[in-house]
């Protein structure tokens, strides 16, 4: 969603960068989000603003553009916090647009909750909002729970520690590389991006999980989130670790 001079700025950067993107214009400005980062410091501080609530015909224009996209039979991620103004069950009538599809949902809460009777692929999820989200404090069995509710596969990370994933037929941990971190946001997105690439390709699911892993990790060498290098991934990735139990 774009809007005001905020949107405009997104555009403009998103075409230099040569990202292709389809968007719908709201009234509300686009949000801008800041990461404060102190040379020496692992620590990094997030400055993050609230977009104004959408409105019911804005969310409509796109969910249509959504439709628009032919997207049956893709690799498809969702991730993020609804923007205010959209309905709660948003997640859910798009993964049911897109059954058939490997769909990614990377959110936590009853978003996430009522998207699960469409049967997501995978649900990508960090432990804090994973436990926030069915309770507990055992990841093994709050993924059976998500399985149990209609996720077909669970892939919970855990920054610097180790990730967990699980579906019906198996279970395992993955061991990201170690590395001195630069700055860690936008590092779950990496992720999915990664694994999404991968699966897109027709990787196997742990490779494909292993090379997000990887993605992960290149974006916390760079100060700027969202930038990869290819050969770091690509090193990293000889130092991601699967473990099944």
């Amino acid at each position: 969603m774009r809007g005001g001079a905020n949107g405009r700025l997104l555009e403009a950067l998103l075409t230099q960068e040569g990202v292709s993107f389809r968007h719908v214009d709201v009234a509300g400005e686009t949000r801008f989000c800041q990461t404060l980062v102190e040379a020496g410091n692992p620590e990094t501080t997030e400055l993050v603003e609230e977009m104004p609530p959408i409105t019911p015909g804005e969310w409509q224009e796109m969910v249509a553009l959504f439709q628009s996209l032919g997207l049956s039979n893709s690799v498809v991620t969702i991730s993020g916090k609804l923007p205010a103004g959209a309905p709660v069950d948003a997640y859910a009538r798009i993964t049911e647009m897109v059954v058939g599809s490997q769909v990614i949902l990377d959110a936590p809460g009853d978003p996430l909750l009522l998207a699960l009777e469409y049967k997501p692929f995978m649900v990508k999820i960090n432990d804090v909002e994973l436990f926030q989200t069915v309770g507990g404090d055992d990841l093994s069995t709050a993924c059976r729970e998500l399985i149990e509710r209609g996720a077909q596969s669970v892939l919970v990370t855990r920054g610097s520690r180790s990730a967990f994933f699980a579906n019906e037929a198996q279970s395992f941990k993955i061991f990201p590389p170690r590395i001195e971190a630069v700055n860690p946001v936008g590092s779950g997105d990496a992720v999915t991006a990664g694994l999404a690439v991968n699966l897109s390709r027709g990787i196997e699911i742990s490779e494909a999980i292993r090379a997000g892993i990887a993605c992960g990790a290149a974006n916390a060498l760079n100060l700027i989130s969202g930038h990869l290098n290819p050969s770091e991934v690509e090193r990293l990735l000889g130092m991601v670790r699967v473990e099944c139990f």
